[in-house]
């Protein structure tokens, strides 16, 4: 998927800094400099791709899926945000496309849905929330909440934590106790490995996700 690649391509530019941060480990102020780059870089990477990932993710399961062939619990989470944004909308022309939308997701005729991406539930993270729940509601809102539940994606969100603790600590109180390149290489490839465990899920289940064969 173009934001798997997207992701993997950009993981060049926290080698470089991390390289950086080897090379001056005498100079305790351009190494602690060079490593809160990185973990902030690296934190933002990673949430911008989440992003991205389910964006992605969702477009291709309503250009693959028809009225009849999406998954039931994903039709639900439509219907319900179809609900929402009605209800809070005053615009007439808004309630009026997404009441249609909400026709079109109704039926059972195994007609397109393509054109429902206005009553997708959110893709986005809730403002300030970026953490492990916030990760897992994101998932399970767009029929992916079996994956993010198993052993090995919720090890790599435990990970995942520590990286947004260690990240806010940086940003909010400058501050990097202990904060060392081979730290934050350990959670680069923590967060690449979460990647390949979301590429292997997605290629195993194209069926049930996207109405690929």
């Amino acid at each position: 998927m173009d934001s798997i690649d997207h992701l993997r391509e950009s993981m060049g530019e926290i080698d470089t800094i991390l390289s950086y941060a080897s090379h001056n480990t005498a100079n305790i102020e351009k190494y602690q400099m060079f490593n809160k780059i990185a973990i902030v870089l690296l934190s933002t990477k990673f949430e911008v791709f989440i992003e991205e990932f389910i964006e992605e993710h969702s477009m291709k399961t309503i250009q693959g899926h028809t009225n009849a062939t999406l998954p039931l619990t994903l039709k639900n989470a439509y219907i319900d945000t179809a609900v929402d944004k009605t209800a809070n909308v005053k615009n007439r022309t808004e309630k009026n496309n997404y009441l249609q939308s909400l026709l079109k997701l109704m039926g059972s005729d195994g007609a397109s849905i393509s054109s429902i991406a206005n009553i997708r539930p959110s893709i986005k993270f809730n403002y300030g929330k970026h953490g492990q729940k916030e990760i897992e509601a994101i998932f399970d809102r767009h029929g992916m909440g079996v994956f993010i539940k198993t052993a090995q994606p919720q090890t790599c969100l435990a990970m995942i934590n520590s990286l947004i603790a260690i990240r806010n600590n940086v940003i909010h109180q400058d501050a990097s106790p202990g904060l060392t390149h081979q730290t934050i290489k350990d959670h680069k490839d923590n967060v690449m490995s979460f990647v390949s465990l979301i590429e292997s899920d997605v290629n195993a289940n194209k069926l049930a996700y996207y109405n690929e064969v």
